[in-house]
């Protein structure tokens, strides 16, 4: 595994990982340096590219003084060759403050040849950011298992920051067929960032917003506003995840929208207590899951509970459903546009989220 692979992981796995102060192995003092640094990249990108190339050296070659960062110094090395190889497309990749000129150490502070030890002469600036840089070095050269923890938590705070800016623009892509826009989804679905599972819901809301806009059978129906991603059903009087209300604000149809959990026999007796005291005429159990089509092991108690109710109980996968739909609505750049318009509105979407559509949908990698 090279140097961008490892990144790309510690990457991952803070995206899935928690707060903050989930992230373990840190001093105080150490968090506050590597804070500053954070603090500062407006001003300064060249420092931040710096420290994440020299501790990535460190997890990559723990045997390694990171403070010889040129090959001309004794046991040194090129760090200026894998910043701008791996560190700063990495950061132009994931929205992330970069130089523009390739490399942090293309600036006069950063670039003497001399190590980075506490008392380097370079004039990196403010005072308060060059004395956190060294000492963010200096702790990692003694101590090379703080190594990971310490990039872990200065991409968790870029993360954080990044998340609070709204100025990324969402791709909504034109003339895409019924089979691009279903990959592009499952694509999206699939992106492994943390808070993925809110996808499917919005992609099943945004498809059955335009099927009630044009009425037909859903004539004098309305779609519910979606919940909050953490209200549960008992709580909110709902009995699944996107609901059709007719004029009344009765259900005719609920959805139970599930992402990479298989369909059990315990999950399609769960939807039944959520709905049997309803007048819900269609429920529809999707999920992300290979086993999303109704498996032969449950079509006799889909059929004692059709009975039993009278509701007509779906079980299916979420992509083949959307698939129908598409085939049934007047224009599917409609849909397109519900499904990006979600993703920008919608509070639980991160950033990360967002830059994963304009990915799946090819448009995501800055030039």
């Amino acid at each position: 595994m090279d140097e961008a692979d490892i990144l790309d992981q510690v990457y991952e796995s803070v995206l899935s990982g928690g707060r903050l102060e989930e992230v373990e192995g840190l001093d105080p003092t150490l968090s506050r340096h590597l804070e500053e640094i954070v603090d500062q990249t407006v001003k300064q990108k060249s420092v931040l590219a710096v420290a994440i190339t020299l501790l990535l050296k460190k997890i990559v070659d723990p045997g390694r003084d990171i403070r010889q960062h040129q090959a001309n110094l004794p046991g040194g090395f090129s760090g200026r060759t894998l910043d701008t190889r791996v560190v700063t497309p990495f950061l132009r990749r994931n929205g992330f403050p970069y130089m523009g000129a390739g490399s942090g150490w293309l600036t006069r502070s950063l670039e003497q040849s001399t190590p980075y030890t506490l008392d380097y002469p370079g004039g990196i600036t403010p005072k308060s950011l060059k004395t956190a840089f060294l000492n963010v070095v200096d702790a990692i050269q003694r101590d090379g298992s703080k190594s990971e923890p310490a990039l872990r938590y200065l991409l968790r705070l870029l993360i954080d920051r990044r998340d609070q800016d709204q100025t990324l623009k969402l791709a909504r892509p034109i003339n895409l067929t019924d089979l691009e826009i279903v990959h592009a989804l499952s694509t999206h679905f699939d992106s492994g960032v943390q808070g993925s599972a809110r996808l499917p819901v919005l992609a099943i809301h945004a498809i059955m917003s335009v099927l009630v806009e044009e009425r037909g059978k859903y004539d004098g129906c309305s779609i519910a506003p979606l919940e909050s991603h953490t209200s549960a059903d008992s709580r909110s009087g709902f009995i699944g995840d996107v609901h059709i209300l007719d004029r009344d604000g009765n259900f005719i149809e609920a959805f139970e929208i599930k992402h990479k959990v298989p369909v059990t026999e315990a999950l399609i007796n769960d939807c039944f207590v959520k709905y049997r005291n309803t007048s819900v005429r269609r429920f529809y159990i999707l999920t992300t899951h290979d086993n999303g089509g109704l498996s032969s092991e449950f079509e006799d108690l889909v059929s004692q509970l059709t009975t039993l109710h009278g509701c007509q109980l779906i079980v299916n996968g979420v992509e083949p459903t959307v698939k129908y739909f598409l085939r049934i609505i007047s224009d599917t750049q409609r849909f397109v546009d519900s499904y990006v318009s979600h993703l920008e509105s919608d509070p639980s979407i991160s950033y990360d989220l967002k830059m994963k559509w304009n990915i799946a949908v090819g448009l995501g990698v800055s030039p």
